[in-house]
């Protein structure tokens, strides 16, 4: 006796085929297009997402877990292959939108190099002016750390 399953699967298979062909010729796929299509009818507009939204959304991630001065996050952005207009219009979109705080920023690394390493204030200062911090960020990280 054959298994009433078995049986099922050509008319399952001959539905998904009709249910692919019908897709492709929804989406123009394999269809040629006639000459005499009316120009009032435009195809489908798809909003790509600009490099800079894509930048500033890079930049909230990368603080949301490590700390970066202005120039040090801009500079991460490149690295990721955004252009430095894109990376730094990204930056000045978060501060502009009060996103980021440098003085915080250089006191949360500040706190992560003491996590790891004896610093006189001093050596962290002069540390997180080399990462891109003002004088005044650094002083203030060193200060609030």
């Amino acid at each position: 006796m054959s298994n009433p399953q078995t049986k099922r699967w050509p008319w399952a298979a001959g539905v998904l085929a009709a249910f692919v062909m019908m897709i492709g010729g929804v989406a123009g796929v394999g269809a040629s297009v006639s000459s005499q299509a009316s120009p009032s009818v435009q195809a489908p507009m798809i909003k790509l997402v600009s490099e800079k939204s894509n930048a500033v959304a890079m930049a909230r991630d990368y603080l949301a877990y490590s700390s970066f001065s202005k120039s040090g996050l801009i500079g991460q952005l490149e690295f990721e292959g955004f252009s430095y207009s894109d990376s730094s219009a990204a930056v000045d979109q978060l501060e502009a939108d009060g996103e980021v705080d440098w003085y915080v920023q250089a006191a949360k690394s500040a706190r992560q190099y003491r996590e790891y390493s004896p610093f006189s204030r001093q050596g962290l200062i002069e540390q997180l002016e080399f990462e891109g911090f003002t004088h005044e960020q650094a002083v203030y990280g060193a200060d609030h750390s």
